[in-house]
């Protein structure tokens, strides 16, 4: 996330190993997330009732005015044959509806949720999620779906290839015209942390313990009052003890990505186009180009 989705965020919750949530707040309702790892097509009927009977029950929990925005790797074709499930989906999807998409569409019309992929018109090659490694089959099994009342929201979805992410799948994307909104924090949230790597320099160390130890003899002193007050003087003689021999931590940045890392991203690069050439100069081999002559 960058840094205004960030301040949005008001809770993530991991479900179990195929679903996580995450909700955020947005200036008209609140935007709940569920991502999904489906069962594939040739897993067992149980295993997929599991899953599906595990994402309802996250459905039921959301509240009811939340922006539902369900999503993932489904597993599931839903083609492009809308009929009876025109409410849900449109006529865009890619290839026909496999067991595991009669399963999803169930869901999505159990749950009001419309199939953003199969809406939005683009070639096959940005509606194709996933490519076989022989590369010689595409599929549409990743999908985002929203709940029908915000459908307006979604303006589009597709697959994008040139996406460098070292795995079988496409880069989904999904543009929505929602507006988060920034997550009030408290005073205590916003406090800065004390540096307490000074503790690891024994004069450092030395002179808090005698500074520390001064202040709570003073305290033994005082009259005794109420638990709260108690709490209240402990808890100020100690910070106030922190901010002066310590002081506040210095926010540092990390580098996102080593030399190292980086070095590897492009080698890979460079094989995958190598293999891309490769294969354009097999189609043109396979598929030699006709010339019209005319007299």
């Amino acid at each position: 996330m960058n840094k205004t989705a960030s301040r949005s965020l008001l809770e993530w919750e991991p479900i179990n190993e195929r679903i996580i949530t995450v909700r955020f707040k947005s200036k008209f309702q609140e935007v709940t997330i569920i991502q999904c790892y489906a069962p594939t097509n040739a897993a067992d009927q149980e295993e997929k009732e599991d899953f599906y009977s595990n994402l309802q029950s996250v459905i039921d929990k959301t509240p009811n005015r939340d922006i539902k925005i369900v999503m993932g790797d489904m597993n599931a074709k839903v083609g492009n044959n809308n009929v009876g499930n025109e409410v849900i989906m449109g006529k865009e999807g890619l290839g026909e509806m496999n067991d595991n998409g009669e399963l999803f569409t169930d869901f999505c019309g159990q749950n009001d949720l419309v199939i953003g992929g199969s809406i939005f018109p683009h070639k096959n090659i940005h509606k194709s999620t996933w490519t076989s490694p022989d590369h010689t089959v595409n599929n549409q099994i990743d999908h985002v779906t929203i709940s029908r009342r915000w459908r307006r929201t979604l303006t589009d979805v597709r697959a994008y290839r040139s996406a460098d992410a070292g795995s079988d799948h496409q880069l989904v994307i999904a543009k929505l015209q929602v507006r988060i909104a920034r997550v009030k924090k408290s005073e205590q949230q916003r406090q800065p942390r004390f540096d307490t790597t000074k503790l690891r320099r024994e004069e450092v160390k030395n002179s808090f313990k005698i500074s520390l130890k001064n202040r709570y003899q003073a305290l033994a002193d005082l009259e005794d009052g109420s638990m709260e007050k108690k709490w209240e003087r402990v808890r100020c003689t100690f910070t106030d003890t922190c901010r002066e021999e310590l002081g506040h931590r210095k926010r540092t940045y990390k580098t996102w990505l080593s030399d190292g890392t980086i070095i590897k991203i492009e080698e890979r690069q460079t094989v995958r186009q190598r293999l891309l050439q490769t294969k354009n100069k097999g189609t043109k081999t396979r598929h030699p180009t006709r010339v019209l002559h005319l007299k």
